[in-house]
């Protein structure tokens, strides 16, 4: 029995129904697990769901069954009843067994009884293809219930899932881990077979496993048990046990030691152990920026990532960094992953004792501040102890109930880089013979660098983009937010598409907007929003709100819970979303508009009607417009300042004419009023809109004004009281963002060989 096979054989486990547990023939067996934390078991869902509808949503048990080491190194089975705690997708009432089940098919098991049993290392990071791999599981293939092991290769992934070669899966080993050799880690978890490849799910799709309860006080399941992993580990660092333990084993291993990382098996433990006693981060966004300047800081160089990295805990983002090495001309450089992690960790340790006082026992976190301390003493340079000590210098000794930060300490000898800003961009391409419009979402890093996030080539219909986009909006939002930054998300539109309602989108899934004035259908708002609906005291709009306050508003039919999750919000509320032009920005820029851009980040901005008359005059909607550029020459006469104005949907029409001719014109903000209206209310809109352009005074400073003027026009209430009317549309579109056919052409280095 090799080393791997002795550490895997006590965590691994068969399930089934209740039964003695030893016979095939009485004991109903659905497939293996393995444990992860003490008395925790992952598995696949699909293996739960052998046992109906019921043990999938925790109210009926299943068995578990496992073998333990005795004192005379003998293998001894024992079971528990185990109960599913996360589980997904967990199959509705009455709904018959899923065969495929879905993606991401994983469960986890709460096993009372087993807080004792020996558990496998998760990977911290995502597998590379061709890595060697072991696959573990319980099988009765020959006719005797026992334990079966394979190895073979990751040869690649097929969307969210791993491909398996080599040895593959048969029945039984559904639930089992995929351990990675070469660095002793759990990468995915046995899912099944095709006719000549496996399937896996890799370990980071725990982080799919929704839990309703997560948010509220300790029910945060997913981060207890990865934080039990962690405690686990380094216990055993110090247990006299003679059997073995993962960390003893991965110290041994050629990807783990020099030169492929400074960063060994134990210190790796240790450390993982102190982050899992820090609240955990915000989002994947807190920890790639925490990344981001961490490796610019040690390597003295810019250089984001091309790769999108969904990262969830703090363990994680201190992966990233395993075997960072300098950059160097030719490829090679000096091996700096020490000192990016250790600066890292106090980095994240100081962040939580400025954001989460008091949430860390005092004697957790001192033990860790003591440990970092210790590793900077001993660091082979000196600037990166000095760093590293003068990050942890502000933290006060144990007072009253947890540690706080004392008075700002000296600045580090090396100054930490200013943080990045990152933002999110959508691109909705021009139509295709069937009405589709092709999309792809990015982050934009400081307004040069751009990072995939996902795309569909195949496109959605207008009605559909809002359903389209949420996920993956979702995501890269969670990129971008990080501190104290809302990623604002920036829109490339076609023309026809600009009065289509993105600021009122949200991120849950909840009742569909009324149909769009415009649009059909409009997209999804905040639960209970309206879509397209005018806020005349009159009620004059498309889905107008009376004097009375009648209609669909935010303020109906929301439950409380609601207000607890940002993402029910319309994005409009909370975060900068602005229109660009997709056609002019696929062309390098024109002078005039860099010049009017110049203009508009100078100011003070000023209001002037889009079509060149009289605000008094408002939408005529019966105006058409004559001549092949009718609004060319007086939009072009306006001072580079000058804000055009249009109370009126720009998608069509008169609109839409005057929207291109000021884009000829070189115009890069522009506000307009998309719903339908009385005319007669125009007067009130172009009043209210001089007064942003007024407050705001420059280009960055609208986007602040706009977010607070929308804020009252979705309260009916609200903007009948302030007489503010309509919903507004905000084109804010500055050339170079990115800079025209600047992409980044290299790309980055690899975090360590071949991963």
């Amino acid at each position: 029995m090799s080393a791997f096979d002795e550490l895997v054989r006590p965590s691994l486990a068969r399930i089934g129904a209740p039964g003695d547990g030893y016979a095939t023939d009485r004991d109903a067996y659905w497939g293996s697990g393995f444990f992860v934390a003490p008395g925790w078991l992952l598995t696949c869902a699909h293996v739960v769901g052998k046992g109906g509808a019921a043990v999938c949503r925790g109210e009926n048990a299943l068995r578990v069954t496992w073998e333990e080491r005795t004192t005379t190194g003998d293998l001894r089975e024992r079971t528990g009843t185990g109960t599913a705690v996360l589980l997904a997708p967990r199959p509705g009432p009455g709904e018959p067994p899923r065969d495929p089940w879905p993606f991401p098919d994983l469960a986890l098991v709460r096993v009372a009884g087993a807080d004792d049993v020996r558990c496998l290392w998760l990977s911290d990071r995502e597998p590379a293809a061709r890595t060697p791999v072991g696959l573990y599981g319980w099988s009765v293939q020959t006719g005797e219930l026992g334990v079966r092991h394979g190895t073979g290769e990751l040869t690649g992934s097929d969307a969210r899932a791993l491909l398996l070669g080599g040895s593959l899966p048969i029945g039984g080993l559904s639930g089992g881990p995929v351990l990675d050799l070469r660095y002793g880690a759990v990468v995915g978890v046995i899912k099944g077979r095709r006719r000549e490849e496996g399937v896996a799910v890799p370990v980071t799709a725990l982080h799919e496993l929704p839990d309703p309860r997560a948010g509220r006080a300790g029910t945060d399941v997913l981060r207890e048990v990865l934080r039990a992993h962690d405690l686990h580990h380094v216990r055993l660092l110090d247990d006299p046990s003679p059997y073995g333990h993962w960390t003893a084993l991965q110290a041994g291993l050629p990807a783990l030691a020099p030169p492929v990382t400074g960063v060994g098996a134990e210190p790796r433990a240790r450390l993982y152990a102190h982050l899992a006693e820090l609240p955990p981060p915000a989002g994947a966004g807190e920890v790639v920026h925490l990344v981001e300047e961490v490796k610019e800081q040690v390597r003295g160089e810019r250089l984001p990532s091309l790769v999108l990295r969904d990262v969830r805990t703090w363990r994680e983002g201190a992966a990233l960094l395993h075997g960072l090495r300098t950059l160097e001309p030719g490829g090679g450089g000096t091996l700096v992953d020490l000192d990016a992690v250790l600066l890292y960790a106090a980095k994240a340790v100081r962040r939580a004792v400025r954001d989460h006082p008091g949430a860390v026992a005092p004697a957790r976190l001192s033990a860790f501040v003591h440990w970092l301390a210790g590793q900077a003493d001993g660091h082979r340079h000196w600037a990166v102890g000095e760093a590293v000590r003068a990050l942890l210098e502000g933290i006060d000794a144990p007072a009253g109930d947890g540690l706080r930060l004392a008075a700002p300490p000296a600045a580090p000898p090396a100054a930490a880089p200013p943080g990045t800003r990152t933002d999110v961009l959508v691109t909705v391409g021009a139509p295709m013979y069937d009405g589709r419009h092709p999309w792809t979402v990015q982050l934009i890093h400081d307004g040069l660098d751009v990072t995939p996030v996902d795309a569909d080539d195949r496109g959605a219909r207008p009605e559909e983009l809002a359903g389209a986009l949420r996920a993956p909006l979702a995501r890269a939002l969670g990129q971008g937010d990080h501190d104290e930054h809302l990623a604002a998300i920036e829109v490339f539109l076609p023309r026809a598409l600009f009065d289509l309602p993105v600021d009122e989108w949200q991120l849950l899934p909840d009742t569909p907007a009324p149909p769009d004035p415009a649009h059909g259908s409009g997209g999804w708002t905040a639960a209970g929003g309206g879509g397209e609906a005018g806020f005349g005291a009159d009620g004059g709009g498309d889905a107008g709100f009376g004097a009375d306050g009648t209609g669909l508003g935010l303020g109906l039919g929301i439950d409380d819970d609601d207000f607890v999750d940002e993402r029910s919000m319309p994005l409009g509320m909370r975060r900068s979303v602005v229109i660009r032009d997709m056609r002019r920005n696929a062309r390098p820029p024109a002078p005039e508009w860099r010049k009017r851009w110049r203009g508009a980040v100078r100011g003070p901005l000023a209001h002037e009607p889009l079509h060149g008359r009289s605000p008094a005059e408002g939408h005529l909607a019966q105006v058409r417009p004559s001549g092949r550029y009718p609004y060319y020459g007086a939009l072009s006469a306006m001072d580079d300042t000058s804000v055009p104005v249009y109370c009126g949907p720009v998608g069509s029409g008169e609109g839409q004419a005057a929207m291109k001719d000021a884009l000829m014109a070189g115009h890069s903000v522009v506000l307009w009023r998309r719903d339908r209206h009385d005319h007669d209310e125009c007067r009130d809109f172009h009043r209210q809109v001089a007064r942003v352009l007024g407050t705001a005074r420059t280009a960055e400073g609208l986007h602040e004004q706009v977010r607070d003027l929308r804020i009252s026009l979705y309260d009916p209430d609200s903007a009948l009281e302030r007489g503010l009317r309509g919903k507004l549309g905000v084109l804010v579109d500055p050339p170079d963002r990115p800079p025209y056919a600047a992409e980044t052409m290299r790309p980055p280095p690899l975090s360590a060989p071949g991963g």
